[in-house]
């Protein structure tokens, strides 16, 4: 499981206490009912005009199991993995970007 803080104790019992809530976690837990309280997000980063990237899990909250973490970036979904990969391969984009001569 990952690191993080022990969520608000709230009277739903389908969270008990000691649940961890990642330490990036900005979402406001026991406000949502069912799955979408399971879901861990953290703050939206801007990567272009109307394209947000934001880190996600969810932790079932009887089994444990959790899915992810994932970085969404606009509507797909990346491993942590993949999510380096594109960012060296933007990185890289840039380098040759920057390395061409003037005209």
């Amino acid at each position: 499981m990952h690191q993080g803080v022990e969520m608000e104790h709230t009277d739903d019992d389908r969270r008990g206490p000691g649940r961890i809530c990642p330490d990036w976690c900005v979402a406001r837990h026991g406000e949502q009912l069912g799955e979408e309280d399971w879901v861990h997000v953290g703050e939206p980063l801007t990567v272009a005009e109307g394209v947000t990237a934001q880190l996600c899990l969810s932790v079932d909250p009887d089994s444990g199991a959790e899915d992810g973490p994932y970085v969404l970036i606009g509507s797909s979904e990346y491993t942590s993995a993949a999510t380096v990969a594109l960012g060296q391969s933007l990185i890289a984009l840039a380098i040759r970007a920057g390395s061409r001569p003037p005209r």
